[in-house]
């Protein structure tokens, strides 16, 4: 049954599947919050465990290696379809999911919505630690899931290329800034990544989804590069996409947190795509 489960799973899909011998859940959870109260059967990660920070830049994917073994730590395995979850906007979920998948690892699912939402559906949550028996997660990168500074970089003119900044449209312009200089990525197309959201928190009907996307030209035969801080929020915008049927979707770890901390990157400030631009 885990074959067919979509991308965005609602609680009670998860539900009629989180006994099935082929499926993990993971609660993306600090350890004595995921102690209180966490979906039945759950293993638990930090987002340390699959994150680097070297500051002032946040949100790096660790060497294949380290991800490895911190994944198979807490019991993830290479034949699982893995479920993750939060209790806060399901971003840090999502980023672990963009990490498998960067790592080669695509039978994955998003629980819409959260702990919150498992709650909602009246789905049943259990407490304690875990201790589950160590996994053998094989972590092997997929270039084609990953963009970094250098790579951007080279291709600021390339036409073939939509840099998709889903941060607030204030972190946008410069007005709020996060790191030594505010703005974004010359040519880079603002879409915060609340709109793909409903009112509920969960994400919006297929159709109005495309039709957003259709209205801010994120082109599907093009490569689309998500980023926003530190690769939170983007990594659920990837998966938006990928949901979508995108086929052509990078993730930039580090993020602006990388671009916005480098004394040698151009930065735009204001609304316009390709406004006044600073080194």
């Amino acid at each position: 049954m885990s074959d067919s489960l979509p991308l965005f799973i609602s609680a009670d899909q998860l539900a009629e599947v989180a006994g099935a011998p082929n499926v993990q859940i993971v609660a993306v959870d600090a350890p004595a919050d995921f102690a209180s109260a966490h979906v039945p059967g759950a293993r638990q990660l930090s987002m340390a465990d699959f994150t680097v920070a070297r500051p002032p830049v946040a949100g790096l994917l660790p060497m294949a290696s380290v991800l490895e073994e911190r994944l198979r730590k807490a019991g993830l395995r290479h034949d699982m379809h893995i479920v993750a979850y939060d209790r806060v906007g399901d971003g840090q979920a999502a980023r672990l999911l963009y990490t498998l998948d960067a790592m080669g690892h695509a039978s994955i699912s998003l629980l819409d919505g959260g702990l919150a939402a498992w709650h909602h559906a009246g789905q049943p949550l259990e407490g304690g630690a875990v201790s589950p028996a160590p996994g053998d997660f094989r972590a092997q990168p997929q270039s084609m899931r990953i963009a970094d500074k250098a790579w951007i970089a080279a291709r600021l003119d390339d036409d073939d290329i939509t840099l998709l900044d889903v941060r607030s449209p204030a972190e946008y312009a410069g007005t709020d800034v996060r790191s030594a200089r505010g703005g974004h990525i010359p040519g880079a197309i603002n879409l915060d990544w609340n709109r793909f959201k409903g009112p509920d928190g969960r994400l919006r009907p297929r159709a109005e989804l495309k039709a957003l996307l259709k209205a801010e030209g994120i082109d599907a035969d093009q490569d689309v590069v998500n980023y926003c801080q530190s690769h939170v929020r983007s990594s659920y915008t990837y998966l938006v996409l990928r949901y979508l049927g995108y086929e052509r979707v990078r993730g930039y770890p580090g993020a602006w947190s990388d671009w916005g901390n480098s004394a040698d990157t151009p930065v735009v400030s204001g609304a316009d795509p390709y406004g006044a631009s600073t080194l």
